[in-house]
């Protein structure tokens, strides 16, 4: 599967491709912490995630019962 973890920033829009929602969510929480507002994930459907919304659809969903700290 493929990711592609959006963030608007002051000097324009950054995305990142990513083959794992682990990875993508990462990447978000990361962008995030430096630039709080307009994250966004998008799945190879087109549809577009907050890193909250995702994590709970794709990595809490594919993981083995225990939610990685974040």
């Amino acid at each position: 599967m493929k990711f592609v973890v959006t963030v608007s920033t002051p000097d324009g829009p950054l995305a990142y491709q990513t083959a794992s929602p682990q990875i993508a969510l990462a990447r978000a929480r990361s962008l995030a912490d430096e630039w709080p507002q307009d994250v966004s994930i998008q799945d190879m459907n087109g549809r577009v995630y907050d890193p909250d919304a995702f994590d709970s659809c794709f990595v809490r969903a594919n993981s083995d019962g225990a939610a990685k700290p974040s």
